[in-house]
């Protein structure tokens, strides 16, 4: 499993908040005692900004930390400096919010997701991903087009090999019917779920219209999970492009309800990948 700067980030900066906590110190002492601001202290919490191992070092020292625990918050400083696979493509290196998705997805050990069309990324295949891009609004050039199928690509090779991402997918039936890409293409789309949820670490539900109402109507979220129990669930609201991240017990709690209940409205793996399949047998050729 490829190591991402992305989670060390993360740990770091909710090992700093725990430390400030418990030492009864605030954002604004902590800034004064660092001389900078305390946005910057709070972005260093949240994991959204690396951080000097200089800094970490006073923070900690700051907080009453023990030599030991100093050297492991260094170390995860050093670790979150790291660059990520995905920083040698501009399409992605440019987008904030994409980076934190792929830095997620990159260390995961699991990952949960919903939403309406289009298909999840990681279920795609390359034509129906190209259909989508030309698809829409922004006008991408060739070279553009070949960067984002080629992060897609590798994206996607996370689901085989050794210790494979868990992946379960709730599709909405709107997703399986709208020919992205026209009928040859969708078939092939299909063919390919149907295959993909033959893995074992691939699980594939249909919710379908018949289902009705459902507490994530107008969502498209993922939940992420760590081998490191220490590390808490994610929960990414949005598309990977457009993101809002909750990783505090409080905020995911609903979302992860939600999804519990979608599960339960769907149909079976198994119900659902002959649901595909004969949507698939009704898509021309």
């Amino acid at each position: 499993m490829r190591k991402s700067p992305t989670v060390h980030r993360r740990r770091l900066g909710s090992e700093l908040r725990r430390l400030r906590e418990s030492a009864g110190r605030t954002h604004r002492e902590v800034a004064a005692h660092l001389d900078c601001s305390q946005g910057k202290i709070s972005q260093i919490e949240l994991g959204r900004v690396p951080v000097r191992t200089s800094d970490v070092r006073l923070m900690a020292e700051f907080y009453g930390a023990t030599a030991d625990q100093v050297a492991v918050l260094v170390e995860l400083a050093q670790d979150s400096k790291q660059r990520g696979w995905w920083q040698q493509y501009p399409s992605t290196a440019q987008r904030p919010g994409l980076q934190t998705y792929l830095g997620l997805e990159t260390s995961a050990k699991a990952v949960s997701c919903y939403g309406a069309d289009p298909l999840p990324e990681l279920l795609q295949t390359a034509d129906y991903s190209r259909a989508l891009l030309t698809a829409d609004a922004r006008s991408y050039g060739e070279d553009e087009l070949r960067e984002r199928l080629t992060v897609l690509s590798t994206r996607q090779q996370r689901l085989v090999g050794e210790a494979p991402l868990e992946l379960w997918a709730v599709l909405d039936e709107s997703a399986l019917r709208r020919a992205v890409g026209g009928p040859g293409v969708m078939r092939q789309q299909l063919e390919h779920l149907v295959l993909l949820g033959y893995r074992r670490n691939v699980t594939i539900q249909v919710l379908p219209f018949r289902a009705g109402g459902h507490p994530l109507m107008g969502d498209r979220i993922a939940v992420f999970s760590f081998p490191d129990d220490t590390d808490p669930q994610v929960v990414h609201l949005g598309d990977s492009a457009n993101s809002r991240f909750l990783d505090k017990a409080a905020d995911t709690a609903e979302y992860l309800r939600a999804f519990e209940q979608v599960c339960t409205r769907a149909l079976s793996p198994k119900d659902s990948s002959a649901f595909i399949s004969t949507i698939a047998d009704e898509t021309p050729m």
